[in-house]
């Protein structure tokens, strides 16, 4: 009962939520930089190149991550179709991408839990 618990054990039970949070945000991270290694298929177009017709220029923009890819190729400052430190980074899916993986990492734990009483 929580309600009655002594303060040592409330501030106890409040310490082991606070790292179990921490290895959840942790876990998360590694799981959203993990995602660096797919690479999903994307409508956005971008132009490798500038020899011969425009047409056979403009290709499929090389992405990384998952599910909401957050390093896109930029073909200008970077080696070509490869994704590198010094491609576009957007933090808005980067958000996106480690909000779903932390989901899914309580969510998993709550499942372990229940199954575990």
């Amino acid at each position: 009962m929580a309600g009655n618990a002594t303060r040592p054990e409330r501030n106890r039970q409040a310490h082991a939520m606070f790292w179990k949070f921490v290895g959840a945000l942790g876990l998360a991270a590694i799981l959203s930089l993990g995602s660096l290694w797919v690479h999903p298929a994307t409508s956005e177009q971008a132009q490798y190149g500038n020899t011969g017709s425009p047409a056979e220029n403009w290709r499929p923009r090389i992405v990384a991550g998952w599910p909401a890819p957050f390093i896109a190729d930029i073909p200008t400052i970077s080696v070509p179709r490869q994704i590198g430190l010094e491609d576009e980074f957007r933090p808005g899916a980067f958000l996106g991408t480690f909000s779903f993986w932390l989901l899914a990492v309580i969510a998993i734990r709550r499942a372990r839990r229940r199954v575990h009483r």
